[in-house]
Formats: C-alpha cells, sequence, structure tokens
C-alpha cells in the first residue's frame, strides 16, 4: 500500500513541475499580449489542475483504507513503515514548496491579466464614446429623425 501511495505522491510532484512549467509559458505570452497562446496554455493548465485533483482523491481513498481515523495527508508518515517514512516527509516537502511557487506564479499571471482587461476596458470606453453623437441629433435604427429631448417639433419622420 505505501508503493502505491509513494507513487502518488510522485505523480503529483511531477504534475506540479509541469505546472509551474505551463505557468511560466503562460506568462511569457501574457507579457507578448498573444491571447491565442495564452487559451491553449489556459486550457492545458485547467487539464492539468483536474489530473491533480484526481491524484488527491485517489491518495485520500488510500488513506483512509489505512486508517480512517488520520486527521490529514501531512500525518501520513506516521501511520507509514520506516523505510518509506522519510522518503514520504521528503516528497510531501517538496510537494508543498512547488506548490507554493504555482500558487506565487498564478497570482502574478492574475495580476497581469487583470492588467490587460482593464486597459482592453479603458481603450473600449474611450473608443465607444468617440463615435457615440455628442448632441444627440441623428437618425434611430428605424430611419426616424430623433430630437435629444421632448421639445416641440414640427417635422418628423424619414428622409
Amino acid at each position: 500500500m505505501s508503493r502505491a501511495i509513494l507513487q502518488n505522491l510522485h505523480r503529483q510532484k511531477q504534475a506540479l513541475f509541469l505546472l509551474s512549467h505551463l505557468l511560466d509559458e503562460e506568462f511569457q505570452h501574457l507579457s507578448k499580449s498573444d491571447p491565442q497562446a495564452v487559451a491553449s496554455v489556459e486550457f492545458s493548465i485547467q487539464e492539468l489542475l483536474r489530473q491533480i485533483a484526481e491524484e488527491r482523491r485517489g491518495l485520500k481513498s488510500a488513506i483512509h483504507q489505512i486508517d480512517p481515523a488520520l486527521p490529514g495527508i501531512r500525518d501520513l508518515p506516521l501511520i507509514l513503515d520506516e523505510s518509506t517514512r522519510d522518503q514520504v516527509r521528503d516528497t510531501l516537502r517538496q510537494i508543498d514548496v512547488q506548490e507554493q511557487d504555482c500558487a506565487r506564479k498564478a497570482a502574478q499571471n492574475a495580476v497581469i491579466t487583470r492588467g490587460l482587461m482593464d486597459q482592453n476596458q479603458a481603450l473600449l470606453d474611450y473608443l465607444t464614446n468617440e463615435i457615440r453623437p455628442k448632441n444627440g441629433h441623428t437618425y434611430s435604427q428605424r430611419g426616424r429623425w430623433l430630437h435629444p429631448g421632448d421639445t416641440g417639433a414640427l417635422l418628423k419622420g424619414r428622409l
């Protein structure tokens, strides 16, 4: 059973290593403002996160079979035999470091994404204000002459 747990932890560690590289790649594409490349990397990141979550569910299930009263994964080395205890403890420590690194990179990418979104929204608002008629004297979508207010007008209709 401890061999299956070790393999699961090793897969999680490798997946977090790959996630770190994907987040670096996403950062590079965000820096170049290449939305197509960002979207393709984001799909890979989401699939990898789904697989990591599946591995964690499998690990929790395996731990629950060994000791249902174990409070968390951090306490896993306590129930394993001496030969694998140190190896599991080191792997858990490495996974924790990689998770923190990935969280820092994801937060950095989120800040850049929010900045780009704010910049694009400001540009869109500016362009919308530039093409909008300033005084409201214009034709409607049906071709009717629109008056800016409810003031009386003698002439209405199409030209």
